[in-house]
């Protein structure tokens, strides 16, 4: 089956191939999950979800951190795609840096939702990064501050903002 497969493959246009990519169902997140892809293939691939965010970009992150050989930047980059604490965990045990080097990477939102510790450096800026004009300025402090890790430093920085 294999050879006649690669056959198939072989005849295809480049634009059948495009549309395979991008319309087929899950074609890209079993690619991620099951190829041997170069640290420049998945380069590309993450520059291609960073700069259109195709619906399948959460599916196809989880399955290069998990089952990739992901550089750490490319780990940095990807987890701000991260929508559950597996994929954090594991994002954690690939990278170098651990949690540390996550943290002050990732955004705020996926930091203070799926990060065990979050260092004072990172929860000042954090805190520092709240708009007080916004709506959901209040909401954001509020969610801050109910971490364990909060630091007398933050919670300055949301007084002197009326927060």
């Amino acid at each position: 089956m294999e050879a006649r497969l690669k056959d198939f493959v072989e005849t295809l246009t480049p634009g059948q191939l495009l549309a395979l990519f991008m319309k087929g169902d899950g074609v890209m997140t079993d690619l991620a999950a099951s190829a041997r892809l170069r640290p420049e293939q998945i380069g590309m691939l993450v520059r291609l979800m960073e700069e259109s965010n195709p619906s399948w970009s959460p599916d196809v992150a989880y399955q290069l951190i998990a089952n990739q050989e992901c550089t750490p930047g490319q780990l940095e980059r990807l987890i701000g795609w991260c929508d559950d604490p597996g994929t954090w965990l594991i994002a954690c045990e690939k990278h170098p840096g651990g949690e540390h080097a996550l943290v002050r990477s990732a955004d705020p939102y996926t930091a203070l939702r799926y990060a065990h510790h979050i260092d004072p450096d990172s929860m000042a800026g954090f805190a520092g990064g709240i708009d007080p004009t916004t709506w959901n300025a209040r909401q954001a402090a509020a969610r801050l501050r109910r971490r364990h890790d909060f630091t007398g430093e933050a919670d300055m920085i949301l007084k002197a903002k009326g927060l």
